[in-house]
């Protein structure tokens, strides 16, 4: 089924739900990492989103990455992208514009690519903008909540092991 969370929505309106998404930590050669800027609430995440009903979690990956950002993971080499975590709670909630609350599980992938071997292109209307931005570079507090936490794991704490929370 395509388009779960379109599906859920219309049998229960705004009602709050939960959802599992995948996104992609995408760190190039300079530690530098890909951020969207989302055109729903002007923040700063990840590529990613809801997978859908009997959608592999790899799979959901791969979708997600190639709508959001045009990469096309089957292209990097597999050895290069690996579970980082996953995120879960009361952090994962998200209000959506038009009042919509989803409490998501995420579960992140660390993706190590060369630039020179990719290009992006924006391919839907979710993100203003997409770009790989250095961490000093990131104001936090105009970021996603779990994405947030996910960057201070990543270059603060000095990921070392898949992160569950």
């Amino acid at each position: 089924m395509e388009d779960y969370i379109k599906y859920i929505r219309s049998l229960v309106g705004h009602k709050e739900i939960m959802a599992v998404a995948v996104c992609g930590l995408i760190i190039n050669e300079k530690e530098e990492v890909l951020l969207e800027t989302r055109s729903d609430n002007l923040k700063f995440s990840f590529p990613g989103g809801a997978l859908n009903m009997g959608e592999k979690i790899i799979d959901g990956l791969y979708r997600e990455i190639k709508e959001e950002t045009g990469i096309d993971l089957s292209l990097i080499n597999n050895k290069n992208i690996n579970l980082f975590g996953i995120y879960s709670g009361e952090k994962g909630k998200f209000v959506y514009p038009n009042s919509d609350i989803t409490y998501y599980t995420d579960i992140v992938f660390l993706i190590k690519v060369n630039s020179k071997d990719i290009e992006i292109k924006e391919h839907d209307d979710e993100s203003l903008n997409i770009s790989f931005y250095s961490f000093n570079d990131i104001n936090l507090e105009n970021m996603v909540t779990f994405d947030k936490e996910i960057l201070i794991d990543y270059f603060i704490n000095k990921y070392n092991g898949v992160v569950i929370k």
